[in-house]
């Protein structure tokens, strides 16, 4: 089962990445692939999938659930309305 943390206050949010140094993060502001994978969780239920295209030329996907998605989104909303 996937997990999913729903960090609602940005600023601060990851102060560990802080004190890395530079190349061991990667920060994307690039285009970012979002698909839904129909029976894609193992209990055949919908899944929720990133693609993210890293400089070196890497792909990375990230997969969660739709539901925790829709979850997150909603929290979201709720946090700041007016977005």
């Amino acid at each position: 089962m996937p997990v999913m943390h729903v960090l609602l206050e940005g600023d601060n949010a990851w102060p560990d990445l802080r004190n890395k140094p530079e190349d061991q993060v990667i920060h994307l502001q690039n285009a970012i692939e979002v698909t839904a994978l129909e029976g894609g969780m193992a209990s055949g239920r919908t899944s929720v999938a990133f693609r993210f295209e890293l400089p070196d030329g890497r792909s990375v996907i990230a997969e969660t659930s739709l539901a925790l998605f829709l979850n997150a989104a909603r929290a979201f909303k709720i946090r700041y309305p007016n977005g």
